[in-house]
C-alpha cells in the first residue's frame, strides 16, 4: 500500500459527509492536554495523531501493566522477551525502541543507561489516571529522542483530586500477588498526594525447553504536592521511586543458539523528580514555568550469584519557558540545558568494561498556537539544539487542523525530529566483541501527516490518519567490522522508511462502548536490491475492546481482543552457521475482566490474561507469557 493510496482513504473518508470529533473524548476536561503542546490545548484543536486512556478505561480494564493497555492501539507494536518483568520494548510507527519519548508526570523517565530506551517491564498499571499517546515527530517540542512520538502517562502523584484514599489487593495464578495504595488530601492552597505498589510473579518457563520460571518483583512509591503561597506563584514537585528484582534466562551459544535456562538476575533501581515553578499575574498576559528534572537508572546484573555487570545513568534537565497571550494566540520561547551521565561497570576479563561518559545540550525553542481563525487552528514549533559532541540540530512541527463543517474537521502536518547516539553506540559495552562507534552523527526523521476526526450517526466517531516518514542516518546496532573482527554501531548509507495507516472507531451507548483500533505499517531499510525489511515491525496490529454495563446493579465486564501480525526477527545459530530471517506467527492476545461494585465503598472483580492460552513469541526462542487469571478488590472513599 503506497502513501497515495492511503491519502485517498482519507480523502474519501472525508468528502463523504461526515462529522469530526476527537474520537474518545467525552468530556471538556479530558479534552485539554499539555503535552501535544508548551501551552494548554484542546485536542480537538491539535494537528495531530492522539489517543487518550482516561482513569475510567484504565480501572475497567483491570490492567496489571501498561503494556496490557497499549497493546493494539494506532502504531503500536510490543516485543517483550518472555514473563513479566523481561524486556519490553515499544515501537511506534516502526520507529527505533529509543524514538518514544516516555514522561511520568511531566518527567523524562527513558534510561540512559540502556540506549535511551524505555523498558515498559517495570511499568505497572496501579496508581495511573491517565495515559496520552502523541503519535508523530515531536523533538521540536521535547527535544532529542522524541522520533515517533510521545507518550505521557498521569499518576495519582499528579492529580488534581478531592481528598481521597485507595486501596487494591489481588491474587492469581502463578503465585502472582499484586496490591496498591492511594491518598490524597486537598486543602484551600496545597495539595498531596501519595501512592504505592507492589507486584511479585513467579512468571513463567520462556525457554523452549526445561521448567524452571522467570520470577518479577517490582515496588513503586509516587508522591506529589502543589502549593500557592501567593496569588502569582504556584509550586509543585513530584518523586517517583522503582524497586525491581527480575529473573532471567541465558542463551545456549554452543548447542541451540535459543534461550535456556540459567541463573541470571538483575536488580534494578529508578528514580524521577521535578521542581516546578511557575509565575502568572492575573492582569497581564505573560506566564513564566521554570523546571528542574532529576532522572536516574541503575541497572545490576549476576549470575550464578555473581557480579555480570551494570549500568547507571543520570539526566539532568533544567528548562525555563516564557508565555505571551494575544487573545486566543499563544506565543511560548524558552531555553534548556541538559547533562548526560553514563557510567557502565564489570570484571574485567579478556577486556575492561568499566567506562564513564557524559555530554552536555544547550537549547532554544519556541512555539506559536492558536493562530488562524474559527474554523482553522494552528501549530508552529522550532528548536535548537547544541551538543558538545555532535553537530547542531534542527527540529522543527508546523500543523493546522481546519473544520470543513461544524462535523468534519482534518489535519496536516510536517516535522523534522531528532536522536542523539547513545553512550552505548558511541563507546561500546563489551569490549571482547563489541566496539563504540564515537563519530557516530545523530540520526535525523522527516514526517508528513494527514488525518481525520469524523463523526457517524448513532454516536460513531472515527479517526483517521496516514503518514509518511524518512530516517536519515539511521545507527545500525550490530555492524560487523572487519578490521577489528567485532561488532560495531554505524550510519546508514541509505534512508529507511516508514509509511501507514491509522484507523480508530469507537461507538458508545448509555451501557456499552465498542472501540476498534487498525494500524497498516510499511517499514524498510535501503533502496533498490539493498532494500530489506525493518525487523519486529508487523505489517498489520490492531485490537477490538468492548465495556458493558449488566442490568445488575454493579455488574461490568471489559474485554479486549489484541492482533499482532506476522514479522520478521533475525535467529543466530551457533557458529560456524549464518544468522536467518526467520517469520514469526501472528497471533491474538484475550483479556477480560470482570468487575462487581458492591457498594459505594467495595468493588470484587477477575482478571483473565491471555484468556485463549495463545502460544507466541514476540522474539525468536522467548515463549510469551501463559494464561494468568487474577482475583482483586478495591476500596475507596
Amino acid at each position: 500500500m503506497t502513501i497515495r493510496t492511503l491519502s485517498y482513504a482519507v480523502a474519501i473518508a472525508c468528502s463523504a459527509g461526515f462529522s469530526a470529533a476527537a474520537a474518545a473524548q467525552s468530556n471538556s476536561v479530558e479534552t485539554i492536554t499539555v503535552t501535544g503542546s508548551r501551552s494548554p490545548i484542546a485536542i480537538d484543536k491539535l494537528a495531530a495523531s492522539v489517543t487518550v486512556l482516561t482513569e475510567q478505561e484504565i480501572q475497567a480494564s483491570g490492567a496489571t501493566q501498561v503494556t496490557d493497555l497499549l497493546r493494539g492501539l494506532p502504531g503500536i507494536s510490543i516485543s517483550q522477551s518472555g514473563s513479566p518483568g523481561s524486556l519490553t520494548e515499544l515501537r511506534l510507527r516502526g520507529s527505533e525502541t529509543n524514538h518514544l519519548l516516555v514522561l511520568i508526570d511531566g518527567v523524562v523517565a527513558n534510561d540512559i543507561s540502556q540506549g535511551s530506551l524505555f523498558d515498559f517491564a517495570h511499568l505497572t498499571a496501579a496508581n495511573i489516571v491517565r495515559i496520552e499517546l502523541h503519535r508523530g515527530a515531536q523533538s521540536a517540542l521535547w527535544g532529542s529522542g522524541a522520533v515517533a512520538g510521545v507518550l505521557s502517562i498521569t499518576t495519582s502523584a499528579a492529580n488534581q483530586s478531592d481528598s481521597t484514599v485507595s486501596l487494591t489487593a489481588g491474587a492469581g495464578n502463578a503465585d502472582t500477588y499484586r496490591a496498591s495504595a492511594s491518598a490524597s488530601h486537598r486543602g484551600e492552597h496545597m495539595q498531596a498526594n501519595v501512592s504505592a505498589s507492589i507486584f511479585d510473579t513467579a512468571g513463567d518457563n520462556v525457554s523452549r525447553t526445561g521448567n524452571e520460571r522467570d520470577g518479577y518483583e517490582n515496588t513503586a512509591l509516587n508522591a506529589g504536592i502543589q502549593w500557592q503561597p501567593a496569588a502569582q506563584h504556584n509550586l509543585d514537585a513530584k518523586v517517583r521511586y522503582v524497586d525491581y528484582t527480575n529473573e532471567y534466562d541465558g542463551t545456549d551459544y554452543v548447542t541451540t543458539g535459543l534461550p535456556a535456562d540459567a541463573d541470571n538476575v538483575t536488580d534494578g533501581e529508578q528514580f524521577t523528580t521535578q521542581l516546578n515553578w511557575q509565575y502568572q499575574d492575573s492582569d497581564l498576559p505573560y506566564r513564566s514555568l521554570v523546571s528542574v528534572q532529576y532522572n536516574r537508572n541503575e541497572n545490576n546484573n549476576t549470575t550464578s550469584g555473581a557480579d555480570a555487570g551494570g549500568t547507571l545513568g543520570e539526566r539532568k534537565q533544567f528548562t525555563w519557558t516564557q508565555f505571551v497571550s494575544f487573545g486566543d494566540t499563544t506565543l511560548a520561547v524558552g531555553s534548556e540545558f541538559l547533562r548526560r551521565e553514563f557510567e557502565q561497570s564489570g570484571p574485567i576479563g579478556w577486556d575492561d568494561p568499566n567506562y564513564r561518559g557524559e555530554d552536555s545540550t544547550s537549547s532554544v525553542f519556541a512555539e506559536l498556537t492558536g493562530l488562524g481563525t474559527d474554523k482553522l487552528d494552528t501549530q508552529f514549533s522550532l528548536r535548537y539544539d547544541d551538543n558538545e559532541r555532535f553537530s547542531r540540530a534542527w527540529s522543527y512541527r508546523a500543523g493546522a487542523r481546519y473544520a470543513v463543517t461544524r462535523n468534519i474537521k482534518v489535519f496536516a502536518s510536517v516535522g523534522q525530529a531528532v536522536k542523539t547516539p547513545s553512550f552505548t553506540e558511541l563507546y561500546g559495552y563489551y569490549p571482547s566483541t563489541f566496539i563504540g562507534n564515537p563519530a557516530l552523527l545523530p540520526e535525523q526523521s522527516q514526517e508528513v501527516e494527514l488525518g481525520a476526526d469524523i463523526i457517524l450517526p448513532a454516536n460513531v466517531t472515527l479517526q483517521l490518519s496516514v503518514f509518511s516518514t524518512r530516517l536519515e542516518d539511521e545507527i545500525l546496532g550490530f555492524v560487523y567490522d572487519a578490521n577489528s573482527g567485532m561488532y560495531t554501531a554505524q550510519n546508514a548509507s541509505e534512508k529507511s522508511r516508514r509509511d501507514g495507516f491509522e484507523a480508530s472507531a469507537q461507538w458508545r451507548s448509555d451501557d456499552v462502548s465498542l472501540t476498534a483500533h487498525y494500524s497498516y505499517l510499511d517499514a524498510s531499510q535501503g533502496d533498490g536490491t539493498a532494500q530489506t525489511v525493518e525487523l519486529r515491525r508487523p505489517n498489520h496490529t490492531g485490537s477490538i475492546t468492548a465495556a458493558y454495563s449488566f442490568p445488575v446493579q454493579g455488574l461490568s465486564a471489559y474485554i479486549k481482543a489484541a492482533y499482532t501480525g506476522t514479522r520478521l526477527d533475525t535467529f543466530y545459530p551457533p557458529w560456524p552457521a549464518t544468522a536467518q530471517t526467520l517469520n514469526l506467527a501472528p497471533y491474538w492476545l484475550t483479556t477480560v475482566n470482570v468487575d462487581y461494585k458492591i457498594d459505594s465503598d467495595w468493588q470484587v472483580g477477575l482478571r483473565v490474561d491471555n484468556a485463549l492460552d495463545e502460544s507466541f513469541e514476540d522474539i525468536v526462542g522467548y515463549q510469551g507469557s501463559n494464561r494468568r487469571i487474577l482475583a482483586h478488590t478495591r476500596y475507596s472513599f
